[in-house]
């Protein structure tokens, strides 16, 4: 076989190879000539053969290659260093724009013969690099706009634990008139007048509660609630709450009852009164969702916390027989003003849908978590956890 044909073969061996490759390459002489490039560089830079084969690369597509990096790259770098590795080059070309490219060269002996070629793959990181900084942007957007909720969200609740407190003077007194009114202090009244005072008292004593749980709500989102923390016995608490309920449960004969292990009947520490809100707040919507002759139960006992068997933590579980929870709406139900058992044509349920949402912050405050397991129309169990007993 004679050179001329083996070198022949040799070639299209090669072409064949550099072929294989989807990334656009050249094969570069030590002139810096164009020996042959893949299919994928026509492709991706709209030339063809013609214009390329033979060519000084930097004279490629009307001098369009002629770019100082390159140049430094080709001249400087590879001579020195045979090989280089990721090169970033970003060039604006005349027929296909802007373009950012990585350069990987390799300068190599042919299999013929004694001179170098040089290897010059092409990867075009136009549109990674466009995705890196879209992300980039959107995450310091993100950043700023998260930056710009929590001032807004401080601001709010500045906002409302000042208005409540402007709001609660006035509405003490309508409530405390209503009262004296109610009372009869300063005469009489006929049946439609006390029809009308207690609709201002209880509508006024409505708006007060929800007053309360927003002030609340407020300066616990702005970090000023402060726990009163003091040594108490749990089954007082348990028990004085059952009391403030005690009344309503009678008249729709919803039974109450406390059990409490042995071992949880203890002292706690904690802020007692704060305890006692969200004991009332989970009571009495045990009470209101609870079917005549019903049922609702409190328990109490030590758990071992994440599975330590030296540290404990009480915990207490509101336990009805009421017409339970969707599972669908589980998710958002310690969300603030969601009443899920609302009637809108006779708010049959009244409330005002803060109730859940400031239990669940009040414990999260004495570094306590909050659950719930529900049947729908079998009833529900809430437990709270205080850790560390």
């Amino acid at each position: 076989m004679s050179r001329k044909r083996t070198v022949t073969k040799t070639q299209e061996y090669s072409e064949c190879i550099i072929n294989t490759v989807r990334e656009p390459l050249i094969v570069l002489d030590q002139d810096l000539r164009v020996v042959a490039v893949n299919n994928s560089f026509y492709k991706v830079f709209k030339v063809n053969p013609e214009e390329t084969v033979g060519q000084l690369i930097f004279d490629l597509g009307n001098k369009q290659w002629d770019i100082p990096k390159l140049r430094e790259l080709l001249e400087t770098i590879l001579p020195q260093k045979t090989t280089f590795d990721d090169y970033e080059v970003e060039h604006e070309y005349a027929t296909i724009g802007k373009r950012i490219m990585l350069l990987n060269a390799r300068q190599i002996q042919k299999v013929l013969g004694m001179e170098q070629i040089i290897l010059l793959a092409v990867e075009d990181i136009t549109a990674r690099k466009e995705t890196e900084e879209g992300l980039k942007k959107a995450h310091a957007e993100l950043t700023e706009l998260a930056a710009e909720l929590k001032r807004v969200s401080l601001v709010k609740s500045e906002f409302l634990a000042n208005m409540s407190h402007e709001l609660r003077t006035p509405l003490n007194a309508i409530i405390g008139f209503s009262e004296v009114l109610a009372d009869r202090l300063y005469g009489d009244l006929n049946e439609k007048q006390k029809e009308y005072v207690q609709y201002i008292y209880t509508s006024g004593r409505h708006l007060l509660s929800l007053i309360n749980d927003i002030l609340d709500l407020s300066k616990i989102e702005a970090g000023k609630m402060e726990l009163e923390v003091s040594r108490f016995p749990l089954r007082t608490v348990l028990d004085s709450s059952l009391i403030m309920l005690k009344e309503k449960a009678f008249k729709h004969g919803i039974a109450l009852s406390v059990e409490v292990d042995p071992e949880a009947d203890i002292h706690v520490e904690a802020d007692e009164r704060k305890i006692k809100q969200i004991l009332f707040n989970l009571l009495s919507n045990a009470v209101k969702f609870t079917s005549d002759r019903g049922r609702v139960t409190v328990r109490a006992r030590l758990a071992a916390e994440n599975g330590s068997e030296e540290r404990h933590m009480l915990e207490v579980c509101i336990e009805d027989t009421g017409i339970g929870i969707k599972e669908e709406d589980l998710p958002g139900l310690f969300g603030a003003f969601i009443q899920l058992h609302q009637s809108v044509s006779t708010k049959e349920y009244e409330g005002t849908g803060l109730g859940l949402a400031l239990t669940k912050r009040l414990v999260e405050l004495h570094h306590g978590r909050i659950r719930v397991e529900s049947e729908y129309g079998k009833g529900s169990r809430f437990y709270f956890t205080l850790p560390g007993i």
